[in-house]
């Protein structure tokens, strides 16, 4: 199932990159030449949002630890409106934003949607170092990039910062694991806190909470998997990746100008509220 997905996801971007007359050649989400800066766009979740942000003009360049998947998405979207590129993570963060500035002329968005999900776990089970390397991870680097990207975005007409939680940070469901429910809500307080100071910059700063997408797990490897609990989402389906790609698309366009400080709900029911 995951691999008829995965096909045809794949198919339909070489599709919609050949269209002449294609929304993002008229510029419909105002797109056209702006450029993201993807931490975590190379998995299947992210990559649905490198399609559809490409396919409508936006330059994307992907941090990334994973060059082969980077180089796999670069060669599949190679005649999208929008360039695909790609940087290592292991650059320091300034050095990265001030490549990606020089190269594409502004950075005017970035998104963080870095990690995995753990396995739910007792607390008494809980794995200390485990915890501290996911608050690393999607915490502390999520703040290290932001404020090594923010000179740029504060330059941008439209400076867009796009993080991820999911359904557990909000309601403390049993599903998810504590680990990453504790990190979530971290990600939660800081999208408040960095909206309100960021709003007199026009930078907008908007949270995706997302719970029940295809990702690239399986219960076997100790991950949380969407496989494990789908009969649990009351839309009866799990989520793809291009439903995470379509509300990214959303955020970083002039449509979502107004909209700062927002926690977006994309679970298929799974949370309500």
């Amino acid at each position: 199932m995951k691999k008829m997905i995965l096909f045809l996801a794949a198919a339909a971007a070489l599709v919609l990159c050949a269209l002449p007359a294609m929304a993002a050649q008229e510029g419909s989400l105002s797109l056209a030449g702006r450029t993201a800066v993807f931490a975590g766009g190379t998995g299947n979740i992210g990559s649905g949002a490198v399609r559809l942000l490409a396919q409508n003009g936006m330059n994307v360049v992907l941090e990334t630890h994973n060059p082969a998947s980077a180089d796999a998405l670069k060669e599949e979207l190679k005649d999208c409106p929008g360039t695909v590129d790609a940087l290592s993570n292991t650059m320091g963060y300034d050095e990265l934003f001030k490549t990606v500035a020089d190269t594409y002329g502004s950075v005017d968005v970035l998104i963080i949607s870095t990690g995995d999900m753990a396995a739910p776990a007792a607390i008494e089970e809980l794995d200390i170092e485990d915890l501290t390397n996911r608050l690393n991870n999607k915490v502390v680097q999520a703040v290290q990039r932001i404020q090594a990207a923010l000179p740029y975005l504060k330059e941008s007409e439209h400076g867009r910062i796009i993080l991820t939680s999911n359904a557990g940070a909000l309601d403390g469901n049993a599903i998810e694991s504590s680990l990453d429910e504790i990190c979530g809500g971290a990600v939660v307080s800081m999208t408040y806190a960095f909206a309100n100071e960021l709003a007199d910059d026009g930078v907008t700063v908007n949270c995706i909470a997302r719970t029940g997408l295809i990702n690239d797990h399986t219960p076997e490897d100790g991950k949380l998997d969407v496989d494990t609990y789908v009969d649990s989402i009351p839309y009866g389906q799990p989520g793809s990746s291009e439903n995470y790609g379509s509300l990214v698309l959303y955020i970083a366009s002039e449509q979502s100008d107004f909209i700062t400080g927002h926690i977006f709900n994309l679970s298929g029911g799974f949370r309500i509220g």
